[in-house]
């Protein structure tokens, strides 16, 4: 995800709106016994080509190198029947909800080719199985006043969709670049401002209320920095992955450390917030393959081996565990699995040539426990 800053051009602003601590009480109420897994979606791989048949994130070295992640329908994702199969797939598993990557590209660079990360939801927008499961969307791309009604626009139709995923009958979104939102809007006033547009905006086209996430960490889980998203008007919280909370040197570490970053994100976010959270568990998380055919992105001095599918149903148990344990702190009995298809940032559950259906057979015994 670390690579989606490649692609954009901020410039942010003032606007915004708030939520009342008894809204808060009542997201934390009990939704049911049974934990909902879903996982997050990267629409990445339906880039033009060069004429060697790469695009920056179907990268040299992950084809030739990191070839064992390549997904039995092949790298690119861009035709309608691929689309038809992953869902199929993820919910023959047991997930029930994606979290789609989605990107306000108004403000980026070559904003026509940025739009290709946004074709795997229209594609799954138009499958014919497509509710078989639910979706939500992360908002990638920070906003200014210069796009922060256009996302409004953009968004709202979707909340509407049959299957997009709700919590008491509510919409969900989540701003990936939550941080970067409050500095363009000027702060915390400008993003209550701009949050309170969003609504009134949802329930003038027909939505009464939305749920609006702001992704945050646990090595920021002080009490002084959760309590922003409050003032601000978050009504939740999440984490994309926690690579970061379970590293423990530069280079290989085991997939038990990333174990324990999860385990650390879970106790340490609900502690120091009186926000709602959905709790986040990684696959894995092995940047490489990009980092070496791109030099000059951000990528981590760390990564993860050692994920097989057993390692993995069993973290997915302790998730599912703590989510049940928990309920009271979590939003609406949901857990996020890293990723569906994250395979060239060393997460993903899809099927691969290497490994056939391992890990979804997996995960679906635990899910069906």
């Amino acid at each position: 995800m670390r690579l989606r800053t490649l692609f954009i051009a901020l410039l942010l602003i003032a606007i915004s709106c708030s939520v009342s601590s008894e809204e808060e009480t009542e997201l934390k109420t009990d939704q049911g016994e049974k934990v909902k897994v879903g996982a997050w979606y990267f629409g990445g791989w339906s880039f033009p080509p060069d004429q060697n048949g790469h695009t920056f994130h179907i990268s040299p070295t992950l084809v030739t190198q990191f070839s064992n992640r390549e997904p039995v329908w092949g790298w690119r994702e861009d035709k309608q029947e691929i689309m038809t199969e992953q869902i199929n797939y993820a919910a023959d598993a047991g997930l029930s909800f994606w979290g789609f990557c989605w990107y306000e590209n108004t403000l980026v660079a070559q904003p026509d080719l940025m739009d290709n990360l946004n074709i795997a939801l229209d594609m799954f927008l138009q499958s014919s199985n497509r509710k078989r499961l639910d979706f939500f969307l992360l908002s990638c791309h920070p906003v200014s006043p210069v796009n922060w009604e256009k996302l409004c626009n953009r968004t709202i139709p979707m909340f509407k969709e049959e299957n997009y995923l709700t919590v008491d009958g509510k919409p969900i979104i989540v701003f990936f670049n939550a941080d970067e939102v409050i500095e363009g809007m000027g702060g915390i006033e400008g993003t209550k401002v701009a949050l309170k547009l969003y609504r009134k905006k949802a329930k003038a086209a027909g939505v009464d209320e939305i749920l609006i996430g702001a992704r945050t960490a646990p090595r920021a889980a002080l009490p002084s920095y959760q309590n922003k998203y409050t003032a601000c008007g978050f009504d939740f919280l999440t984490t994309y992955q926690n690579s970061d909370e379970g590293r423990k040197h530069p280079g290989d570490n085991d997939y038990a450390n990333l174990n324990a970053g999860d385990r650390k994100a879970w106790t340490e976010i609900p502690s120091n917030t009186n926000l709602p959270y959905i709790p986040t568990m990684g696959t894995g998380y092995d940047m490489r393959p990009w980092a070496a055919d791109h030099p000059t992105i951000p990528a981590s001095d760390y990564w993860y081996t050692g994920a097989t599918h057993e390692r993995i149903a069993n973290q997915l148990r302790e998730a599912i565990k703590w989510t049940k344990e928990n309920k009271n702190d979590v939003l609406g009995n949901l857990l996020i699995m890293y990723a569906w298809n994250e395979n060239g940032e060393g997460g993903w559950l899809t099927p691969t040539k290497s490994e056939g259906t391992a890990r979804l057979d997996a995960i679906k015994k635990v899910i069906k426990e």
